[in-house]
């Protein structure tokens, strides 16, 4: 109900509507009395009108608010019952005298039945009497006005009340002895949902919570005993009853017969009420505060540096991980600003940081900061300001997350990315990026570049003879070397095996042709030592300047090849200048050479295939090996496959090779029956343009039903940098052969990595850890994180894993804690022929290349 503020002020509005108040109305139709009269009561201070008959008395009612009426009967032109008459019709407060020459009973009778004619007085009459009349009369009436006044008063201070408790947003009650509400309003229905009437007379532990039952016992029985007000937050069901509201009740109790209402009730002392309360509803404060609270929780024990300023920056809260942060404690933050934590933004940086959060943005940024100690730290962090609803900024919230662990990772990582493992040179990948550069900046300016190709000479009898562990040690003592030697805005990158390059800006021929002379005399000058042997080694450098039209960066690194192999054709240890009219170089095409080669290597049946154990580190099982590939040349010497793949690559001459090892695999198998029944599975290398070849499976196929090759026992193993970069052919080609049964092994797993974001697209059975991570993890603990994550990731996606570069115990020990699942290298099996009656194949010792798969990237 919509309180009504017009019955307050009815009675004001209705009496100042008619104007001046008037206290005595003279009506009498003969002058002489109606004058008389009113000398005489104006002279006793009457504020006194007259009317010269009943008309004129009807207006004059109509215009002024009148007390009294002397009041004449009998009139010409409308008599005095008219008036009185009018007087009760408009239900006017006047009071009347009636003053009457007719005093029969008859006439007294008809002017007494108004309640509001105060008396009849027969003319003639005594002025003093009359006057003692009016002046009683005029008494009444100003009694009746307080008295009504008063009435006025408590009944608009009653609905005044009536509203205020009817309209309250909060619950009012009352509750007798027994707890019973005797007394609710209708918030009920609002607040709980329940009709009124369901409520009134029930007990209250019928629509408290189960769990508050006690709170609420507590508060009824101690209100009971105590007139202070107490207050309890509850639970309150709804109406429907899994549903329920926090609310707030303040209660007190009360003494019934204190108060006149409940007075008549005494025979009904239980009924009387006993407590009176307020319930108020604080569910969505409850719901804000329990959110408040837990979002508290969250941000003081967040694992993040959360610290909240005024819009001046001061701070005046931060969560407990500022002392593990940073050193500090809490009370020696709070009042201070963010620039304890000596950032390192300029000044500069600083402005425009706060220009983002005073326009209302996020600032998000890696600031390096200062612990107590004084030990700098990186944090990332993001500073968001608090806007309240006037659209005002009033604080700002910052979360600092330290990174700088992750940071170190990232740059190791990064460095990793684009540096060689061993040399830490950066590796082709890297130089390529810089060739590209540099061929970029070619087009642009007439500044003159300088590509050199470097391959080592006598490198392979170092690692055939003493093991990789020497020729590791020498490509890291000879990447020093050139590294003194070559000018300091130069750029040296280790490409692969004993491979480099050397890219020299701003530089002109006679400059290149110096810095390769300087590298010559160096290497002629060094010794190499291990343990009881020395040796000394070569470069043959091949040197092409940068000649954007010659071609792209893929034709200037081809060229720098070319001239290399014309350096090593020469007679080794020497430098070749590419020129494109050089007929020696033509006529001694490194690549074209390997490609006729391969190809009389394959008509001539020229290849070896080797057999490499792959240990299980758990049960055993059958026989697991891997087909190594190499080239017999003239004089029978082994060559091995890093020797001369790139080229077949090149040269589209990788699928036959691959053909080639598939057809004498199979044939070799299914014609030595006990070793195909012990066998468990061989692993046979597949080339990146073999993915992409349409006839190959078909190829596959055809084998299988040739020789009766079981495909279960057949393991393809490709190359992550080939899967990738072929991905759906990859893809569809795997799938094909698994549906026969073969099984798929990805290759020098982690080295692209990119690895783990395309592993869950290739259906591949083992993981092979690449020998990169493996060789050095008993002394790196970033390879032995890496070994274990592609492990753990392996497992995780159901695949076995295959660790390479297995040359000690230590590595095969700290690879069986790891639970990879297979070793393979030379300590626990070094390559042996497949064919083990081909003289062909064994070749001494000190001869044998270092063990490359056929496929190798």
């Amino acid at each position: 109900m919509l309180f009504d503020s017009t019955l307050i002020s009815h009675t004001a509005d209705s009496e100042s509507a008619k104007g001046e108040s008037i206290e005595l109305l003279i009506v009498d139709d003969e002058k002489l009395v109606r004058d008389s009269l009113r000398k005489i009561f104006e002279f006793e201070g009457y504020k006194v009108i007259a009317a010269q008959s009943g008309r004129e008395a009807i207006d004059i009612l109509g215009k002024y608010q009148v007390e009294l009426i002397l009041l004449d009967l009998n009139m010409p032109d409308c008599h005095g019952y008219d008036v009185l008459k009018h007087v009760d019709d408009m239900r006017l407060s006047a009071q009347v005298i009636v003053i009457s020459g007719e005093a029969g009973f008859m006439e007294a009778r008809r002017t007494l039945r108004y309640s509001f004619v105060h008396d009849f007085i027969k003319k003639p009459y005594e002025v003093k009497a009359l006057k003692n009349t009016v002046a009683k009369a005029q008494k009444i009436i100003r009694l009746q006005n307080q008295n009504q006044q008063i009435l006025n008063r408590l009944h608009h201070s009653e609905q005044m009340h009536r509203f205020f408790v009817e309209n309250s947003p909060d619950i009012i009650f009352l509750m007798n002895e027994a707890g019973s509400f005797s007394y609710l309003n209708r918030a009920v229905e609002t607040i709980l949902g329940r009709p009124l009437a369901e409520m009134t007379g029930q007990h209250y532990s019928k629509f408290v919570c189960k769990e508050d039952s006690r709170k609420a016992d507590a508060l009824f029985k101690s209100v009971g005993l105590d007139r202070s007000p107490m207050t309890v937050q509850l639970r309150l069901l709804c109406r429907n009853e899994s549903e329920f509201r926090h609310v707030e009740i303040t209660a007190m109790g009360i003494d019934p017969y204190s108060i006149d209402l409940f007075r008549m009730s005494e025979s009904h002392v239980q009924e009387l009420p006993r407590i009176f309360g307020v319930i108020r509803n604080i569910h969505e404060r409850k719901l804000v505060e329990n959110d408040l609270c837990k979002l508290y929780h969250a941000m003081d024990n967040s694992p993040n540096f959360i610290f909240i300023t005024d819009r001046n920056g001061i701070i005046e809260y931060t969560n407990r991980k500022i002392t593990e942060t940073t050193g500090y404690s809490a009370s020696e933050v709070v009042g201070k600003t963010s620039k304890i934590f000596s950032s390192g933004l300029s000044a500069d940086s600083q402005k425009a940081l706060w220009d983002t959060v005073s326009a209302g943005q996020v600032w998000r940024g890696v600031l390096r900061n200062q612990k107590k100690s004084g030990e700098l730290y990186w944090a990332r962090e993001s500073i968001a300001p608090v806007i309240n609803s006037e659209d005002e900024i009033t604080h700002f919230v910052a979360i600092q997350e330290d990174v700088t662990e992750a940071l170190q990772l990232t740059e190791k990582l990064a460095h990793q990315a684009s540096h060689d493992a061993l040399t830490q040179l950066i590796n082709r990948q890297e130089f390529d990026r810089r060739l590209e550069r540099v061929m970029a900046l070619t087009r642009k300016s007439n500044a003159e570049y300088a590509l050199c190709y470097i391959d080592l000479d006598q490198f392979k009898i170092v690692n055939d003879t003493c093991s990789h562990a020497a020729g590791d040690e020498l490509l890291r003592q000879i990447s020093s070397l050139f590294s003194q030697v070559i000018r300091r805005n130069d750029t040296l990158a280790r490409l692969g095996g004993d491979e480099f390059a050397i890219l020299m800006e701003n530089c002109p021929l006679e400059s290149a042709v110096a810095v390769t002379d300087k590298i010559h005399q160096a290497v002629e000058q060094f010794q190499f030592f291990w343990q009881d042997k020395s040796f000394r080694i070569g470069v043959s450098i091949g040197l092409v300047m940068i000649d954007i039209r010659n071609g792209g960066s893929d034709i200037h690194m081809k060229q720098a090849d070319m001239a290399c192999f014309a350096a090593k054709e020469a007679g080794r240890n020497r430098t070749h200048i590419y020129r494109a009219d050089d007929k020696a170089l033509v006529q001694h095409h490194g690549e074209m050479n390997w490609a006729v080669r391969i190809n009389n290597a394959l008509e001539q049946d020229l290849f070896c295939l080797y057999a490499q154990d792959i240990v299980p580190l758990g049960m055993g099982e059958g026989e697991h090996c891997e087909i190594l590939l190499r080239m017999k040349d003239r004089s029978c010497n082994l060559v091995s496959a890093n020797a001369f793949l790139p080229a077949a690559e090149r040269y589209q001459l990788a699928t036959k090779i691959d053909r080639w090892v598939i057809r004498n695999v199979f044939n070799y198998f299914t014609e030595n029956h006990k070793r195909l029944e012990y066998l468990s599975l061989c692993s046979i290398n597949l080339s990146g343009s073999s993915l992409s070849d349409p006839h190959l499976l078909g190829f596959i196929e055809s084998e299988f039903v040739r020789t009766a090759m079981p495909p279960a026992k057949v393991c393809f193993e490709i190359t992550e940098t080939a899967a990738i970069a072929n991905l759906t052919l990859a893809t569809d080609f795997m799938r094909r052969l698994k549906e026969y049964g073969c099984k798929f092994s990805l290759d020098d797993f982690g080295s692209g990595l990119s690895s783990f974001a395309y592993l869950k697209h290739l259906p591949v059975d083992f993981l092979k850890i690449d020998g990169f991570f493996v060789k050095d993890i008993e002394h790196d603990s970033v390879d032995l994180a890496m070994v274990k994550s592609i492990n753990d990731i392996g497992h995780m996606l159901g695949k076995k894993t295959i660790a390479e570069f297995v040359e000690n115990q230590v590595i095969l020990q700290t690879l069986n804690g790891l639970q990879v699942d297979y070793a393979q290298g030379y300590f626990t099996g070094k390559p042996k022929p497949l064919y083990e009656n081909d003289a062909l194949c064994q070749a001494p010792p000190e001869l044998m290349l270092s063990d490359i798969p056929a496929f190798p990237v």
